[in-house]
């Protein structure tokens, strides 16, 4: 065999393996891709609510504020609140709102329970979870869930949820809830994901402490917060890696017998 051939042939073979890695490497990129979006309302995202205050929202006759005389000012609460119903009209009257806020917000999949409601006013010696404790006639409370809040359904913009909400007020550790409206979220962008702005509303009646049948409104608004995650660099991270590094040797290995 001669020189010239055994040079083609060495030749030959380089050109096969560099031909094999090169397919290997595209092959690898293919089934390589970025990490898809975090699904809108995944376990561990958060609902945090913006406390409530009492705001001029009108002028009675029906003018705009600010009013002529404040005598004419029509207030409501503004932001997170619940009711009670206590006068027997519909709908939540601006005088049966109690405003609220986040402690831990309202976090997907997990079950929230609270502590530590007593008689007389919030004094610090309560263990409080979706929201901080707050005062009901003259008695402290807070909110809790009885089981994992999930999505029920989802859909452009919205979403309803399975809510098993709760109560403890003024000593009593669990005044459960009867649902009677679908806990809905509508959110600020399609998605209901990271950084937006939404409101839960949802309707109940309570079912104990001597308020069965009574009805309860629960009015959410706030921001969405997705729970972070370390992405792991996967398998064919490193194979590429490896790759790269099997072409330069190959390109330095033909460098030096040029």
């Amino acid at each position: 065999m001669s020189r010239n051939t055994s040079a083609a042939q060495a030749l030959s073979a380089r050109g096969v393996k560099q031909t094999a890695l090169a397919t290997s490497i595209t092959l690898l990129l293919g089934g390589f891709s970025a990490p898809s979006a975090m699904a809108a309302l995944p376990t561990g995202a958060t609902l945090n609510s913006t406390l409530g205050t009492s705001q001029v929202t009108g002028c009675t006759y029906g003018t705009t504020p600010p009013c002529a005389n404040k005598s004419y000012n029509v207030t409501d609460i503004v932001g997170s609140y619940f009711s009670m119903d206590q006068n027997g009209i519909p709908g939540a009257q601006p005088n049966e709102k109690t405003p609220i806020e986040s402690f831990n917000g309202l976090v997907i999949g997990s079950t929230q329970t609270a502590s530590g409601s007593h008689s007389n006013t919030v004094n610090g010696s309560e263990n409080p979870n979706i929201d901080a404790p707050w005062n009901f006639f003259g008695n402290t409370g807070m909110h809790q869930t009885k089981s994992p809040t999930t999505v029920a359904t989802q859909g452009a913009g919205t979403a309803t949820l399975n809510l098993d909400w709760s109560v403890t007020w003024n000593g009593i550790p669990d005044i459960p809830m009867v649902n009677t409206g679908v806990p809905t979220i509508t959110c600020s962008t399609s998605s209901c994901s990271d950084t937006s702005s939404y409101t839960l509303d949802a309707a109940y009646h309570v079912a104990g402490a001597g308020f069965t049948t009574v009805g309860y409104t629960l009015h959410l608004e706030g921001s969405i917060s997705s729970p972070t995650s370390t992405v792991p660099v996967p398998a064919a991270a490193w194979l590429f890696g490896s790759g790269l590094m099997g072409l330069a040797g190959v390109a330095r290995r033909r460098k030096s017998k040029a």
